[in-house]
């Protein structure tokens, strides 16, 4: 025990030494942790729009206005012509095109289908699909209340539905609800798998590790010794996440705080354990750099964060069995968002688990491998 405290000791000197690594650590994650959600908006705020009106009536031109005074909306105005739009929508100066048909008012007025044409730049498909329903609201309402000023509904024969929207868990639909607790587990997983990945190489690179070697330390002792301090980092950087999401973002943990903290614990031993695995394998650090890179598009891109795993396919579903951060993920939505207790993420713990057991193992073993 008391060489495992002094191989910690060593570390923290290490970290408060050098104020680059200090940096690395501690203030660029909290930066990022509190610039990005601003800039991460699943939200579209704004969108430029042009009207071809055929119409030219009052209806048509009433339902213009209501596009300039949405606040989603900037209005480009009229144009002439659909070879004019191209030109504009190639020039990325519209995002959209909405067409009004002729007899459009007459139409409406008795009860008629009708079709209104929406042109979307598709190029960002999740803006255009958002914009499209942006576009189908404003268009949607103004014909509602126009039935309902002309007394339309009423004299309708079909039955009139009505809904309402009910938001479970994120009330607001305010994505920082999402982005937010997602981006502090990004910073957990680049804590425990980035720098660790890159410490054991340094040792490697300027061969403190064939000093180390030729003591009496156990390997199993020396990544201990190395492992912890970054644990106690990640788990400090953790709190004070909570600590800023609340403060900053209004974002309350639902469920239980010690159980979360248990879970990171153990999330955070699996990536030490991912991070020194890679670096007892690879040969400097430009290598462990590339490895930890890869890995890390394929557990943020798998994870949930940005795109539902329901959604994905079969194949992408099998490989995020073997995404730690994937369960990690599922448990800070259930935890953060819904209240969820212990019984509700216990999968995803014994999962965690299993996965720190298997990759610390295989990094004690690689060790011995790699330094012989």
């Amino acid at each position: 025990m008391r060489i495992i405290l002094m191989l910690i000791k060593k570390e923290f000197l290490q970290v408060f030494r050098s104020p680059l690594l200090m940096s690395i650590l501690i203030v660029a994650p909290m930066v990022q942790f509190i610039l990005f959600p601003f800039t991460a908006d699943y939200e579209i705020k704004v969108l430029d729009i042009a009207f071809i009106d055929n119409d030219n009536s009052t209806l048509s031109r009433q339902l213009i206005e209501e596009f300039s005074s949405s606040t989603h909306f900037r209005s480009k105005g009229m144009i002439d012509s659909k070879s004019y739009a191209d030109q504009l929508m190639k020039a990325d100066k519209i995002d959209f095109l909405v067409e009004i048909p002729l007899d459009f008012e007459k139409h409406v007025m008795g009860q008629y289908g009708t079709t209104i044409a929406i042109t979307a730049n598709a190029i960002n498909t999740v803006k255009a699909g958002i914009g499209c329903g942006y576009v189908q609201t404003v268009i949607g309402e103004y014909l509602k209340e126009t039935a309902e000023n002309t007394g339309m509904a009423s004299m309708s024969d079909n039955a009139q539905l009505f809904t309402t929207n009910i938001y479970w868990y994120n009330e607001q639909m305010n994505y920082k609800n999402l982005i937010v607790p997602g981006i502090l587990v990004i910073l957990v997983t680049l804590i425990g798998a980035y720098v660790t990945a890159l410490n054991l190489v340094r040792e490697k690179e300027i061969g403190t590790i064939e000093q180390i070697n030729v003591t009496p330390i156990k390997k199993w002792q020396f990544l201990l010794g190395k492992m912890i301090p970054f644990w106690i980092l990640g788990m400090a950087e953790f709190i004070m996440g909570l600590f800023l999401m609340k403060i900053i973002f209004d974002i309350t943990v639902q469920g239980s705080i010690p159980v979360l903290l248990t879970i990171t614990a153990i999330y955070l031993f699996v990536m030490l354990g991912l991070g020194f695995f890679i670096s007892a394998v690879a040969e400097n650090q430009l290598q462990a750099m590339f490895i930890v890179f890869f890995l890390f598009i394929v557990f943020v891109l798998l994870s949930g964060l940005f795109t539902p795993t329901e959604g994905m396919p079969e194949w992408a579903k099998i490989i995020n069995y073997l995404n730690p951060m994937s369960f990690y993920m599922d448990v800070i939505k259930k935890m953060v968002l819904k209240g969820c207790e212990f019984s509700d993420v216990k999968i995803q713990t014994i999962t965690l688990s299993v996965m720190a057991v298997i990759l610390n193992t295989a990094a004690v073993l690689s060790y011995k491998e790699s330094s012989k």
